[in-house]
């Protein structure tokens, strides 16, 4: 069943089960990589509060499931868009990128050696070692940095394989970075 209903000015299109169409759309930002994370902070907190679902108690039961899925969209297009692996998923997929094809093909061999070392030298880290803490992810974060603004500047150009291949070492890299030893150090 599809509906379709004006909330408060914003045209809303509901289908049981979907997802959002376009989270930038429903922050009305523009569709960038690089985004203004305050406007979509503001905008974030201005659908909450408009479209939260127990503003809809009293209503018809039709509306408050659009309002709770709304709500649902809300929450999930701010999660998408806050985080920048997340986000550069989200405009590769948005692009038509097969992200599966992306993954099977992997990334370069020299990126897969230093990864290797990064490893290596997190597996080397004593407990007490908060120097080596910091200086390990002060690299890390040097190659995350370098990934991103590559993963940006080919993902402009509509270079999409290798944006794909940058994203994906944008995800080798967080997900070192959220190793708990570097997060203790």
């Amino acid at each position: 069943m599809r509906l379709r209903r004006k909330l408060h000015g914003l045209s809303v299109n509901a289908t049981a089960g979907a997802t959002a169409r376009d989270y930038f759309s429903l922050f009305q930002l523009e569709p960038n990589f690089a985004l203004d994370e305050t406007a979509l902070e503001r905008a974030y907190h201005a659908l909450l509060t408009q479209f939260h679902p127990d503003r809809y108690a009293g209503k018809p039961q039709v509306e408050q499931r659009v309002a709770a899925q709304f709500c649902a969209d809300i929450n999930s297009g701010y999660r998408i868009l806050s985080d920048e692996v997340s986000r550069a998923e989200y405009l590769l997929q948005q692009a038509g990128v097969d992200l599966v094809a992306a993954e099977r093909a992997g990334v370069e061999s020299t990126f897969l050696m230093t990864q290797i070392s990064l490893r290596e030298q997190l597996e080397e880290l004593g407990p007490s070692d908060a120097a080596g803490c910091q200086d390990l992810t002060a690299d890390i974060q040097g190659h995350y940095t370098a990934s991103r603004d590559q993963f940006a500047k080919t993902l402009a150009a509509d270079a999409y394989k290798d944006a794909a291949r940058h994203w994906q070492e944008m995800c080798y890299l967080s997900k070192l970075l959220s190793e708990p030893k570097l997060r203790a150090g």
